[in-house]
């Protein structure tokens, strides 16, 4: 009886331990899964009347978002406003990167409440709200939480302002912070 208890006792340890090592051993055994969140701002746009934030976070192993901030001043013209993107990124051409590093594409939409500050001595120029939609692309390196990050967007007005030539299509290099 004694040894019959002893068996089950064992068996029941041994039951118990089991998964919980393999379990360990499933989470040991996968690398981390890189940087969850991202913000960081394009120093390049200043130069060009332009200032942009934004923040990325992560929703799934191959995709983010991204929320935007921005503040235009062009040729007598200012604005303030807002705008997003999805993400995908692109396991084809990655080098073992996890989102939100590497080589990302997706669609992107920017919308600008725009003033104007000049001289109308004919009344052409009328203040008013455009809309932008249009894609994106970027390719990503994070070095210890400093994000440098290339990107190519590629916009088209789809609600514009009588007298304003805005195109709001360029390219940049964002500057930031990523962390996990």
């Amino acid at each position: 009886m004694k040894l019959k208890l002893f068996v089950i006792f064992l068996v029941a340890v041994f039951a118990i331990t089991l998964p919980s090592k393999n379990l360990i051993a499933q989470f040991e055994a996968k690398p981390s899964p890189g940087y969850n969140s991202a913000i960081s701002v394009n120093p390049i746009a200043l130069a060009f009347g332009q200032f942009n934030a934004t923040f990325e976070s992560r929703m799934s192993a191959n995709n983010s978002f991204t929320v935007s901030g921005y503040y235009w001043g062009y040729s007598g013209w200012k604005a303030y406003g807002f705008g997003g993107s999805y993400r995908w990124y692109l396991k084809l051409v990655q080098d073992n990167k996890k989102p939100i590093e590497g080589l990302s594409a997706g669609p992107a939409i920017a919308i600008g409440f725009w003033n104007w500050g000049g001289v109308d001595y004919f009344g052409t120029y009328a203040n008013g709200t455009s809309i932008a939609i249009g894609g994106e692309a970027a390719y990503k390196w994070v070095f210890d939480g400093f994000v440098v990050e290339p990107i190519l967007q590629i916009m088209f007005n789809v609600a514009s302002i009588s007298g304003l030539s805005y195109q709001p299509f360029g390219a940049g290099v964002n500057i930031g912070y990523a962390w996990k």
